[in-house]
């Protein structure tokens, strides 16, 4: 039954000129009822939403919902877009989340904005009492750097500590530039906006990307030096 209707779905897109990636970005961009998760899954996620603003529960036991939350986010929001495995550990470190790009995602086109990242992401989720400053970040960059992996996501309740270049947001762009390593902070206020259906994760974790790119995009500051061409010639 699936399968007949996936082939009706590519003789429709097809009489009509469109792709299925041109498609999934329509309804992302959107934020379309079409991708919205179902009524229990959502019910679901805002259970465990409010669950982490609970003053009852303990500093582990948010830490844990945030993971949970997160799993729910990447396996239902998006279905076969996504593999989570949790709790991975290598020889040094436990990650809280490994996320690969489904085959189906890769064959359909989806995962193109994030193509020159690899097949692979880490989401580490980190219910610190306040923002999360350089030190952690610091320790994300060297498990992104030892596993050979470029996407990374940070689940931060209060997010990081401000821009200047000695914070946290300073460092992920520092990071971002010299490593071309990509650590994009989502904290409390986005996941209130999926909680509002204001938005969703495809599209919130795309901006960050474009966002973080366009902050550390040098190249429109430097200008030609008027002696430049006699110098080459």
């Amino acid at each position: 039954m699936a399968e007949c209707l996936e082939n009706d779905l590519d003789v429709f897109l097809t009489d009509h000129g469109l792709t299925f990636t041109g498609l999934f970005d329509f309804l992302v961009e959107k934020n379309s009822q079409v991708i919205q998760m179902s009524e229990a899954d959502y019910r679901e996620y805002c259970d465990l939403y409010d669950e982490v603003f609970k003053e009852s529960s303990s500093k582990k036991d948010k830490g844990n919902k945030l993971e949970d939350l997160m799993v729910l986010l990447f396996v239902k929001a998006f279905p076969r877009v996504f593999e989570v495995q949790r709790n991975c550990r290598t020889s040094s470190n436990e990650i809280d989340l490994m996320i690969n790009w489904s085959q189906q995602a890769n064959l359909s086109g989806i995962s193109k904005e994030f193509a020159d990242l690899g097949n692979t992401f880490l989401c580490e989720c980190k219910n610190y009492e306040g923002k999360v400053g350089v030190t952690y970040i610091g320790k994300f960059s060297s498990l992104l750097s030892c596993s050979d992996t470029k996407l990374g996501i940070m689940v931060a309740w209060d997010g990081v500590t401000g821009n200047g270049w000695n914070a946290g947001n300073g460092l992920i762009k520092k990071i971002a530039l010299a490593e071309k390593r990509y650590i994009l902070v989502i904290n409390k206020e986005d996941l209130g906006r999926i909680y509002q259906k204001k938005t969703n994760l495809f599209e919130l974790l795309s901006q960050k990307y474009r966002s973080l790119k366009q902050d550390i995009s040098y190249e429109k500051l430097i200008k030609k030096h008027e002696l430049a061409d006699a110098w080459i010639k």
